[in-house]
């Protein structure tokens, strides 16, 4: 049996060792400025600030991450086992997911921060930015509806977690305004708010509040309140709320991280799952589907050109944020696998399949807990460490909530020229309350399962965009071009298998879902042609 630490300590090296070499060849063909970034020059509107860089990181690193790092790993282990999961996680992370962030980053930065479908608009047509802005907005009205479920579930679940979710909240507005409203140390004040963001974290520990109401009124009642807080929160200045909050999220799930990172190396858990699990799945397309977030996202460029472009300081930050920040979640995807996988596999009180047929919040809180536990802390229980876990999957999803309603909001604003869409509260209304029709009839379920593919092939066309964009600039694409077309080929294979297999929607009759991937099979053949009609101009 492999020991997960070895792999933990070789995969981790290996992602950090490319941010600073593969990472560096990228910087090269984007070359940073010192010209001044839209962040400067709009200073003081609602979704405009310069950011300290690693206030930013903070915000980036927990929006993009949300809970597809965390759910993708897992299921791919129980569908091909954790070597080739592992693998694709490490290299995918750095030839491809980390280049799609960190050049919609700044390719946005370079064109006033519009969004990437504005963009698209403007690299390619007219026709393609439309495509794809409706494209991006059901993918966001999704995010929406199903994290505010998913939030809503681990509430109820683990109602440990009400307190320290309230209590995070005041304390990132406090924290935004003592640092950029009146100049308090920015580190004196972010090591105050982190040790009264864990004393809240404890006191939820020690007292649990549950709703007396009944399971389908308590979540009834969640879902509300998350999806206003979500629309609230995308009204309120970026400086004086999601950042800040974001930021000391970002914090504690690194340093969360960290220790499960420390415990697998002191406790060495050998790794009980399979290398290789054969199954009735296609190794292409259907590992790079499943992984997804935790090589590559669609959703990264959204979060890059939706809100990381307007609060970007300097353009020499974009490394450390754009393609650093992928790096982040390439180790997070990584430790989630090797967590899950030093589970027993399928025996024992505390076995992977049996955890998972609970829910991936289950699987990945027993993967954490079982490790953390075993350290030879005796206050670390199996129980708290548990607590830790869930804790950690309900940031990600919350600071993913919060910034998509944002994004969202700004993507009906940039795209629909209306006198009511201009309006921000009329904008973020459209943006959330189609969301949560979603969430409270439960009617986002069938079309989550076409998110993983829909959500890839965003990232495929943001990557033709940023080819695009080089090619206007007369710079070489020969590094894009692997990336963009693998992954354009694996999307629409995904599609196409999704529809046409013995399982798929039409052979199970779900016509809703047929017409939904025969679509987006349409729509991405369109793009990706009007893409090769811009490149073909230029010898690459």
């Amino acid at each position: 049996m492999v020991n997960a630490a070895l792999i933990a300590v070789a995969g981790i090296l290996f992602l950090i060792g490319n941010y600073f070499l593969y990472g560096k060849y990228i910087e090269k063909k984007i070359k940073p400025t010192n010209k001044k970034t839209p962040a400067v020059l709009n200073k003081g509107k609602i979704d405009y600030y310069p950011s300290n860089k690693f206030f930013l990181f903070g915000h980036h690193f927990a929006s993009i991450a949300g809970a597809g790092p965390i759910i993708g790993p897992i299921l791919a282990v129980s569908y091909f086992g954790w070597a080739l999961t592992s693998l694709w996680i490490i290299v995918g992370t750095i030839f491809i997911g980390a280049v799609h962030d960190y050049l919609s980053l700044m390719i946005s930065v370079r064109n006033k921060a519009r969004g990437i479908s504005k963009i698209t608009e403007k690299s390619l047509n007219s026709k393609a930015g439309k495509i794809f802005a409706l494209m991006i907005w059901v993918a966001l009205t999704l995010i929406i509806a199903v994290f505010s479920v998913s939030a809503a579930d681990s509430i109820i679940a683990q109602p440990m977690l009400v307190i320290p979710v309230l209590a995070i909240s005041i304390i990132a507005f406090v924290l935004g305004v003592a640092v950029y409203k009146f100049k308090a140390n920015p580190w004196s004040s972010s090591l105050a708010a982190l040790v009264v963001a864990f004393f809240f974290m404890y006191i939820g520990y020690l007292f649990p509040l549950s709703l007396p109401f009944s399971a389908s009124a308590s979540k009834f009642f969640w879902i509300t309140i998350l999806i206003a807080y979500g629309g609230i929160a995308s009204l309120i200045p970026v400086w004086m709320f999601l950042q800040p909050r974001d930021y000391l999220s970002s914090i504690q799930l690194l340093l969360f991280l960290l220790l499960g990172f420390v415990s697998i190396l002191i406790v060495r858990p050998v790794i009980n799952a399979p290398m290789y699990v054969a199954g009735n799945l296609p190794l292409w397309p259907i590992l790079f589907i499943t992984v997804a977030c935790g090589a590559v996202s669609g959703f990264h460029s959204l979060v890059s050109s939706g809100t990381t472009s307007k609060q970007l300081a300097k353009e020499k930050h974009g490394k450390f944020i754009g393609y650093g920040g992928m790096i982040a979640e390439g180790i997070l995807a990584l430790l989630v696998v090797l967590f899950v996988a030093s589970l027993n596999w399928d025996t024992g009180h505390l076995n992977f399949l049996g955890s998972l047929d609970q829910g991936w919040v289950i699987a990945f809180g027993n993967g954490f807990g079982n490790i953390v536990s075993k350290i030879g802390l005796p206050f670390l229980s199996f129980g708290l460490a548990s607590l830790i876990g869930a804790f950690l999957v309900n940031q990600f999803i919350l600071t993913s909530l919060d910034t998509s309603s944002r994004i969202s909001r700004m993507l009906i604003a940039e795209n629909i020229k209306h006198k009511i869409c201009q309006n921000k509260l009329a904008a973020v209304l459209i943006a959330v309350v189609p969301a949560y029709v979603l969430a409270v009839t439960n009617a986002y379920a069938d079309l989550w399962r076409m998110f993983g593919t829909s959500n890839q092939l965003i990232a495929a066309i943001g990557l033709i965009t940023i080819s695009a964009y080089f090619v206007q600039k007369k710079r070489s694409v020969k590094f894009l071009v692997i990336p963009t077309i693998f992954m354009m080929l694996t999307t629409i294979s995904a599609l196409f298998y999704s529809l046409f297999s013995k399982t798929g929607f039409i052979a199970e009759g779900n016509w809703i879902l047929s017409i939904f991937a025969g679509a987006l099979i349409v729509l991405a053949l369109i793009i990706s042609w009007e893409g090769f009609c811009v490149v073909r101009k230029k010898k690459i």
